[in-house]
C-alpha cells in the first residue's frame, strides 16, 4: 500500500528545486561580495549574511543529498520539502529585517518558499506556506519598525504589510492554478 502512494514526480521536482537553490545561493553570494567590496554594508552585517548563507548552503546540500537516495519515502520527501520551505522563509525574513523592514525589496524572496510548496501539488501546503510567509513578513517588518522608530509611518507600515500579504496570497493562488493536478470533470449531458 505504501508503494502505491509513492510519487516519483515529487522526488524529481525536489531535486530540481534544490538545484535551482544552488543558483539562488550563487546570486546571494555575488550580491554580498559586491556590496561588501563597495563598503555598502557594515562588517557585522556582512558576517551575519555569511552565516545565513552558510545555513542555506548546508540545508540545501543535505536536502539535495537526501533526495538522491533510492529508498527515500514519500513522508521523507514531504519533510525535506517543508525543511527547505522553512529555511527559505527564514532567509527571506532575515533579508527583510536587515534591509530596513517595510522599505526592503527582499519581500520578493517569499516567492521562493511558495514555489517549493507548489512542488507538493497540494492546496493546503500552498495556503499554509503563504500564511507562514505573511506572518514572518509581518513580524520582520514590525520588528524593524519598533526597533528603529521614526523610519516610517505606522499607516505606511500596515499598508505595506497588507499589500504584500495580499500579493503573497495572489501568487499562491496563481501557483495553484498552474500546478494543481489534472482533475477529471464529468460532463452532464
Amino acid at each position: 500500500m505504501a508503494k502505491a502512494l509513492y510519487n516519483p514526480a515529487l522526488k524529481v521536482r525536489l531535486r530540481r528545486v534544490t538545484g535551482i537553490h544552488f543558483l539562488y545561493i550563487i546570486a546571494l553570494v555575488a550580491q554580498l561580495i559586491a556590496y561588501d567590496a563597495g563598503k555598502l554594508i557594515e562588517p557585522v552585517v556582512v558576517l551575519r549574511k555569511w552565516a545565513v548563507i552558510a545555513l542555506l548552503i548546508v540545508t540545501v546540500a543535505i536536502i539535495w543529498y537526501s533526495v538522491q537516495k533510492k529508498n527515500v519515502t514519500q513522508a521523507t520527501l514531504h519533510k525535506l520539502a517543508f525543511t527547505i520551505i522553512t529555511t527559505d522563509i527564514f532567509i527571506a525574513s532575515f533579508h527583510v529585517y536587515i534591509q530596513r523592514g517595510m522599505a526592503s525589496k527582499a519581500v520578493f524572496l517569499y516567492v521562493i518558499p511558495l514555489i517549493v510548496a507548489a512542488c507538493l501539488q497540494r492546496k493546503s501546503a500552498l495556503i499554509a506556506t503563504s500564511l507562514v510567509c505573511i506572518a514572518a513578513y509581518t513580524l520582520s517588518a514590525i520588528a524593524y519598525f519598533v526597533l528603529n522608530f521614526n523610519e516610517g509611518y505606522k499607516l505606511e507600515l500596515y499598508g505595506e504589510i497588507g499589500f504584500y500579504s495580499a500579493m503573497l496570497l495572489f501568487v499562491s493562488l496563481a501557483l495553484w492554478l498552474i500546478v494543481r493536478p489534472n482533475q477529471i470533470r464529468s460532463k452532464k449531458a
